[in-house]
């Protein structure tokens, strides 16, 4: 997957609208520098990112949303549990603190 690439001095003479673009459209652009490349994204993206990142460091937290992956596109979603059942227990647990 290739990344469009823009210069630091196009980036700099344009970011308001690479903002807007990123934030709009959820893309990724790769700001290319003598100093080094850089990537713009737009902060609910790398918040998405960075949480995908930590669920998946755990060897086994990883399989565990590996397998719920393949259930859920098997059509097996697992929940077998109404809305109104799934909130009185939430209800229930927060009576308990």
């Amino acid at each position: 997957m290739s990344t469009p690439a823009v210069s630091a001095t196009t980036a700099r003479a344009n970011l308001f609208n690479l903002i807007k673009e990123v934030a709009a459209d959820h893309t990724v652009k790769r700001i290319t520098s003598n100093a080094g490349d850089a990537v713009l994204m737009s902060a609910e993206d790398y918040e998405s990112w960075q949480e995908t990142v930590y669920l998946l460091r755990s060897p086994a937290n990883a399989r565990r949303l590996m397998e719920a992956v393949a259930r859920d596109k098997a059509g097996e979603s697992g929940i077998n549990k109404t809305m109104e059942e799934l909130e009185s227990l939430t209800a229930d647990a927060a009576g308990d603190e």
